[in-house]
């Protein structure tokens, strides 16, 4: 399976294509964060790693990580995604499987558990994953060292400041960081500098280049991170 990292027993990174999913098994079922582009046979994949049965919890609700939602049953997400989710709905994909997790709910899984943090910015509606025993954060697309997309419906510059506001003043409880794009493990060091640059991009001091692909915006990029972005 290349494109399976095990991390640790009961925790799985799940490569395609540039994103990723993270499968954590627990005491008597799993639970598969987001579900990529949906070129992947995910389900069989899933299964050949854990017998438990596993629901899906989505970060967000962009398409590269809905793609298999189609193939899980019980699926996850912050309520302000549905609207999106609703209205680009992956095939196969029925929204009486979804389920909304709160801000502060907790994801008992006996060995883990992960507390769900709002975070809108990215998305309207995007979470982190919080386990603090162990001291490590899902963060989805908000902390990563990758592009992060800042263009678009839904997308708030303001908002997602302050999200990077909150998770600082919340680091003392982890220390590693599982981005969905980009490097990982990152560490909490790093969410300064996304800070800094997203605060230098809205004065007007990040050089604009070109996007890596056609899209309606430009790319900026600060020491630790990539913005793509559209000024009004």
């Amino acid at each position: 399976m290349d494109n399976v990292i095990k991390i640790s027993d009961h925790f799985w990174i799940i490569e395609e294509n540039g994103v990723r999913s993270f499968l954590v098994e627990g005491d008597e079922r799993a639970m598969l964060i987001d579900t990529g582009f949906g070129t992947l046979q995910l389900r069989e994949l899933v299964t050949e790693l854990t017998d438990m049965p596993v629901f899906v919890v989505n970060t967000h609700t962009d398409k590269d990580h809905t793609g298999c939602n189609r193939d899980f049953k019980s699926v996850y997400m912050h309520p302000a995604e549905m609207d999106h989710y609703k209205n680009a709905l992956p095939d196969g994909c029925h929204m009486e499987d979804v389920s909304p997790v709160w801000e502060g709910d907790i994801v008992d899984l006996g060995f883990w558990k992960f507390e769900v943090i709002l975070t809108p910015g990215h998305t309207p509606g995007s979470i982190m994953l919080l386990e603090r025993e162990k001291r490590m954060l899902i963060s989805g697309d908000t902390i990563q060292d990758g592009n992060i997309f800042m263009f678009g419906a839904g997308r708030d510059i303001r908002a997602f400041q302050c999200s990077l506001r909150k998770m600082l003043d919340m680091s003392d409880a982890f220390d590693t960081i599982w981005p969905s794009h980009g490097s990982y493990p990152l560490t909490k060091d790093i969410i300064p500098g996304i800070l800094q640059g997203s605060e230098d991009l809205m004065a007007g001091k990040l050089s604009e280049q070109e996007p890596p692909w056609p899209m309606p915006c430009k790319k900026y990029v600060c020491d630790v991170v990539g913005f793509l972005y559209q000024f009004d």
